[in-house]
């Protein structure tokens, strides 16, 4: 009799797991891969199946309405049509030629942005190159991948947004991660059944109702706020704009100058692109309305020593003040497409006039709309 209790009450628990069990099978194999996203991003995003060799699901198209990160189904939320290709490495790309390879993070990669507004784009159409999106990633992992190594681009540009900048690696740090993950990845590219069920794997462990359910409780009952001022949204506020000590100004100098000098020795030109931090550009909005110098001490360190960047705080703060140009979404802490432009015809400036780019704003090289 005992027994045959237990036997009912596993029957029982199963009925009552199995529904939890399955549901992960009937969102890969039966809705649309993007049924509970707000965005591209994190729908072919790679969640748990990090040994694939990039960021992204590869060899993938889509398009769809997004929100911005910082205020989606909210009614704050500007919603804006993208469309997204992944090349076959599983990076923001139409193909895989490079000329000039871009390393960054969420903004290089086009957050919100539709591929033919992507940093990468602008700047192919403005150069007449072969201009690769290589992000989010960092130096160590490029320097790690094998066909960057057979085949160089001659040029590489670092980009970072301001409040990630601190935490760039010197050359070298997770080398190893980064040669493994170039290998296994590599080992599934070469083979289609092998990257279906990497991918099949990855959307199974993403449990989408599960965690927009958990997204939907949080935003309604939840503590976690976004900091918003006049149904402007931002990532951090007034913290975004902390004062940094002299001292750790010259380390990050010192590991940007380690990068010059690790592709120097390939043979590969440099270039530094630092994006400021929406609460940069947007500081009169934040209770302090102080302007960081974070930016501007950091270049004069890098200028001092040789090492190529791009002022983007300067221009970008007299488009925004003077001109009263949006470069940000309201709802979303990256930067819009027109700030991409600018930045564009910041670097096409600064390449062309190397010597002097303090001399030059960039003007004949930008385009926007009020």
């Amino acid at each position: 009799m005992q027994e045959n209790g237990v036997k009912q009450l596993f029957k029982k628990l199963t009925l009552l797991v199995l529904p939890f069990m399955l549901w992960p099978l009937v969102e890969v194999f039966f809705l649309p891969m993007n049924f509970f996203t707000f965005r591209i991003w994190e729908t072919l995003s790679v969640n748990s199946m990090r040994v694939m060799s990039g960021p992204f699901y590869p060899n993938m198209y889509m398009k769809m309405e997004e929100e911005g990160e910082l205020a989606p189904r909210t009614p704050f939320a500007q919603k804006r049509v993208v469309e997204w290709y992944t090349d076959a490495y599983g990076y923001r790309n139409r193909d895989t030629a490079c000329d000039v390879l871009l390393i960054g993070d969420s903004n290089v990669t086009g957050a919100k942005l539709s591929q033919e507004e992507t940093l990468a784009e602008v700047l192919e159409r403005r150069m007449h190159k072969n201009v690769y999106s290589f992000a989010p990633a960092t130096l160590n992992r490029f320097l790690a991948t094998e066909r960057f190594q057979q085949a160089p681009p001659e040029l590489v540009i670092v980009s970072s947004i301001e409040r990630r900048i601190p935490e760039l690696p010197a050359v070298g740090a997770n080398g190893i991660n980064s040669r493994l993950r170039d290998f296994t990845g590599n080992l599934i590219n070469a083979s289609p059944t092998l990257t279906w069920l990497a991918v099949t794997a990855d959307r199974i462990s993403k449990l989408g109702l599960y965690r927009r359910t958990l997204a939907n409780i949080d935003r309604t009952f939840g503590t976690r706020r976004y900091i918003s001022y006049n149904n402007e949204f931002f990532m951090e506020g007034d913290m975004a704009n902390r004062p940094y000590p002299e001292e750790e100004i010259e380390r990050i100098a010192d590991v940007l100058e380690g990068y010059q000098h690790a592709l120097a020795q390939r043979g590969i030109r440099f270039l530094f692109l630092p994006i400021p931090n929406k609460e940069n550009i947007y500081h009169q909005m934040l209770p302090s309305k102080k302007q960081p110098d974070f930016l501007p001490r950091l270049l004069v360190k890098l200028r001092a020593r040789g090492v190529p960047v791009i002022d983007t705080q300067t221009r970008f703060a007299q488009l925004h003040q003077q001109d009263k140009v949006a470069l940000y979404p309201a709802d979303d802490a990256h930067w819009n497409n027109v700030a991409v432009e600018v930045a564009a015809g910041l670097v096409t400036t600064q390449l062309q006039n190397p010597q002097r780019p303090e001399e030059k704003s960039g003007n004949h090289y930008v385009h926007y709309t009020r």
